[in-house]
């Protein structure tokens, strides 16, 4: 089975930085878990990065969002806790991917090359699972028309209320929660 695992944003800025919250902290072992398996299993890995600049502030987003997080070169821009342990891994089994806004506009198109094609599943992780999770899960389900689409529920997190609405609204898409 050909298979990808999406991390989604979990940097340091998201879980005890600037935007953090303890929803965030509180998955990082389900994370870890599913990516130590996904390096194990040799599935596809994809590290989203949310990746900002001194100029955030000036950026639509930074206007709807005024809060300075996950500027390149600051240690908020790091992967949390263990996973900058794969870092060191990225191969063309595992990618970085920085991206500007909630969604990347790269993802898709390394997903299909690093498949030669359409992936079986496409699995996804990490945070904010109302913004930048959902973006991405949209993004892929266009692009990928046959794919499964799983979102592991216990590794996503946004703040109270969010995480549960966003959970209803990728369930109204056909996404599998598990």
């Amino acid at each position: 089975m050909k298979k990808a695992l999406i991390v989604v944003d979990y940097q340091n800025d998201f879980v005890d930085g600037a935007l953090g919250f303890l929803a965030a902290e509180n998955i990082a072992d389900k994370i870890y878990s599913l990516v130590a398996n996904a390096v194990a299993s040799k599935d596809f890995i994809v590290f989203t990065k949310d990746t900002h600049y001194d100029n955030y502030m000036e950026t639509r987003e930074g206007k709807f969002l005024p809060v300075p997080h996950c500027i390149k070169g600051t240690p908020g821009h790091d992967l949390y806790g263990r996973l900058a342990d794969f870092e060191d891994v990225v191969t063309p089994n595992a990618v970085i991917i920085e991206k500007e806004t909630f969604g990347s506009d790269r993802l898709c198109a390394v997903i299909e090359e690093a498949f030669s094609g359409e992936p079986d599943v496409i699995e996804f992780c990490g945070v904010v699972t109302n913004i930048c999770v959902l973006s991405n899960v949209v993004l892929c389900q266009t692009y990928f028309k046959n794919a499964k689409i799983v979102v592991h529920e216990d590794a996503t997190a946004a703040i109270g209320k969010q995480q549960d609405y966003a959970i209803e609204v990728l369930k109204g898409l056909g996404v599998e929660i598990v």
